[in-house]
């Protein structure tokens, strides 16, 4: 579930035309909840077109507010969080609290900004710039070591490419229909067999490009031969289904 408001919409204001990106693009960016994040409609525009504001709903969720925008913000990934009372039966449930969600996924990044696809239905972009004094995180286990020093960062950016997220996923599927290489542009080879428990789901290994090699999920030291290589993208959408965190 997620949810919007909006947030001191001025009246004529409206949404100016927004570059549109229809590729993969080049990976996945987390920001910290910041009271206020200008969004730009290109990267030289002295004023925003509209600003994400993020808040604490009273009973425990989150809240993304936009004024132009509003349901046409639409990134990869929102989610509102857990209330407390959804929380607390989740928990007696045996799971857990779920934590709020927001993704972007990058079109493009430089060291002064984000192009982010705001709208995936539309494939719509914006532009985040960045913070000059904000910490800059490659991979979750770079953040999360920094949250537990004395003094964490409370302002950050997480841009994962492409290759660091789906490295760190807890096993891809691979789409119907899509073939397994022997190497990146190498010779097609049978669908691998797996033990039961295990079918089609997969862990990446290396990543090369478009290319991604697929372990046995459960062979945590790396032993066993490695089932063969798929095009993990058609260049506009994943041929993989991915999956980031599992309750048991």
């Amino acid at each position: 579930m997620s949810s919007f408001a909006s947030c001191g919409q001025q009246p004529g204001s409206s949404m100016p035309p927004l570059i549109r990106y229809d590729s993969i693009g080049t990976g996945i960016l987390q920001i910290s909840f910041e009271p206020e994040t200008p969004l730009y409609a290109h990267p030289d525009d002295t004023r925003p077109f509209d600003i994400l504001k993020i808040e604490q709903d009273k009973n425990g969720s989150y809240i993304f507010q936009t004024g132009v925008l509003q349901k046409r913000f639409a990134p990869y990934q929102l989610f509102a969080g857990d209330t407390y009372e959804s929380g607390r039966q989740h928990i007696r449930s045996g799971l857990a609290h779920f934590p709020p969600a927001l993704k972007f996924r990058v079109v493009k990044a430089t060291s002064q900004y984000f192009q982010v696809v705001i709208n995936e239905q539309e494939k719509l972009t914006c532009f985040i710039r960045i913070h000059p004094h904000y910490a800059l995180y490659q991979t979750t286990a770079e953040r999360a070591s920094h949250l537990s020093s004395p003094t964490p960062d409370a302002h950050w950016y997480l841009y994962e490419t492409w290759e660091h997220f789906l490295q760190r996923l807890i096993y891809v599927s691979v789409k119907p229909g899509i073939p397994f290489y022997d190497a990146p542009d190498g010779k097609k080879i049978s669908l691998p067999k797996q033990e039961e428990n295990q079918y089609c789901c997969f862990k990446v290994g290396e990543v090369k490009g478009d290319w991604a090699q697929l372990l046995d999920r459960a062979d945590y030291y790396k032993k066993k031969k490695p089932y063969g290589w798929v095009k993990w993208h058609n260049g506009i959408t994943p041929n993989i289904h991915m999956t980031e965190v599992v309750y048991k």
